[in-house]
Order: structure tokens, then C-alpha cells, then sequence
């Protein structure tokens, strides 16, 4: 039986990007459907989702590898299954990620923007990468900027200087340039359409599964990247919003 074409093109849309990334797409697995039903995840489980999608055991076993290494997973036997849970470090960053992604703790936008002036020179390098980190964008040589957000103070760095700016029209003439904002539109309509083609299917439980799962790997894509700007800093009709209540309503539809 043929597959639902909203499920075919979700699955189009993950190997037309080159490469197609299959470690990350192993992340919105454990996001998806593993955090929410228990801690450790079979291995014979996650490749046969895997090669629902279409996607090889070589590169499964390489993604995994790779995400053991880097400290994202832990690698357990049950007699001869192999399981794979995540670290207790990726499991703080996965509890964050999933408030954002599943709408539990959204950012809020104070109209504000937080300035951090580099004063130590010296440490010019090292200090522009931590900002980074944190979510700035680099203004000028010594100067980065980020949106502020309720609750959210300014950091307080050694060897700079924090300051506040009002977003304003000049501001928001150089937001394009400052963050990708056309490529984070482009893919939070790509979302909406991927999500109002869901909602408009009929699924077996197995390819429910694999819609959800396939829908918050595109959305979490997007949304981990936003910097959640001011309004009067967005350009118009920005469908961040938009994108969210299709995906909502979308993963609704997929859960029964």
C-alpha cells in the first residue's frame, strides 16, 4: 500500500538537502519518540524507523558512532540488544530544546535589543565565540547584539560592556544581514505547508509515528535557529507564529 504523500514529502524534503543529515534526524528521534515514552531506545527499533525512511544501516551506524563520541549518547547491552540512551549533558539540552520546540517555555520579546561592547581587545576571539554561543551576532568588530527577552538577563561578561538598544527602523534595516531571517521564513513555510498537508491525511499508527517524528525533525530545524527578534525588527508577515499553530495542530492530528 502506497504511503500518504504528506508523509512521502516529508521524507523528499529531508534527501533533497545535501547531505542529508542523518545524526541530526537520529536527535528528533529521541525528541520525538523516544523522550516521550521512556529514556533508552533499541537499536533494532530506531533502524527499522530508520529504513521506513528510506535511509541506510551503514549511515545509521555511522551517525550513531559519531553521537557516542561526541558525548550526545550512551551505548548499553541488554543481553544482545543494544540500546542507546542520551547523556545526562544532551539530556538538559534536549529538556530545553523540547520546551521550545513543543511551545512549554517560549521566548518573549521585550522590544529590546542586549548590546555587549568588547572592551578587553586582547581577547577579542575568544570572547566574540563565547557571545556567539550565547546567541549574539556581531555588529561591528567589538560590538554584538542579540534580542532580549523577558526573563532573560544580560549576561555579565568579563572584559565587556553591556548595554540596551530599543529596536528601531535602522535596526531593522540591517536585521536581514544580521541574522538569516529569508532562509528561516522560507522554512517555516515549508513547515506550514508540510503541516496543513498532515492534517489533511489519514494515517496507519506506524505511519503516524513516523509523520510526527518527520514533522518535529523540519520544525526543529527552524525554530532552535530563530533569535525570536522584536516585532518591529521582523520584516512582514514573518510566519514564525504561523508556523507554529500548523505544526500544533499537525501533531495533534498525527497523536489521535
Amino acid at each position: 500500500m502506497a504511503r500518504p504523500a504528506a508523509l512521502s514529502a516529508l521524507i523528499a524534503a529531508h534527501h533533497g538537502r545535501v547531505p542529508p543529515r542523518t545524526g541530526s534526524l537520529i536527535v528528533s528521534v529521541f525528541g520525538a519518540l523516544v523522550l516521550p515514552a521512556g529514556e533508552a531506545l533499541r537499536l533494532s527499533d530506531l533502524q527499522e524507523w530508520l529504513a521506513a525512511l528510506e535511509i541506510e544501516p551503514g549511515l545509521v551506524r555511522t551517525a550513531l558512532s559519531r553521537l557516542v563520541n561526541d558525548g550526545t549518547l550512551l551505548r548499553e547491552r541488554d543481553g544482545k540488544a543494544a540500546l542507546y540512551r542520551l547523556s545526562a549533558r544532551a539530556l538538559k539540552d534536549f529538556e530545553a530544546a523540547g520546551d521550545l520546540i513543543f511551545g512549554r517555555l517560549l521566548p518573549r520579546p521585550t522590544g529590546d535589543l542586549d548590546l555587549l561592547v568588547i572592551e578587553d581587545t586582547g581577547r577579542r576571539a575568544t570572547l566574540r565565540a563565547e557571545l556567539v554561543a550565547m546567541g549574539f551576532v556581531p555588529l561591528a568588530a567589538n560590538l554584538l547584539i542579540r534580542s532580549a527577552w523577558a526573563g532573560r538577563a544580560a549576561p555579565e561578561v568579563r572584559g565587556c560592556l553591556a548595554l540596551s538598544l530599543h529596536a528601531n527602523a535602522d535596526l531593522a534595516l540591517r536585521a536581514r544581514e544580521l541574522w538569516p531571517l529569508e532562509q528561516l521564513a522560507g522554512g517555516y513555510r515549508a513547515v506550514i505547508a508540510h503541516a496543513e498537508a498532515v492534517q489533511g491525511g489519514a494515517f496507519t499508527p506506524s505511519e503516524a509515528r513516523l509523520a510526527r517524528l518527520m514533522l518535529v525533525h523540519e520544525f526543529r530545524r527552524i525554530v532552535l535557529r530563530d533569535p525570536f527578534l522584536p516585532e518591529a525588527v521582523l520584516p512582514r508577515d514573518w510566519p514564525g507564529s504561523p508556523a507554529r499553530l500548523a505544526f500544533d495542530a499537525a501533531l495533534r492530528h498525527v497523536q489521535g
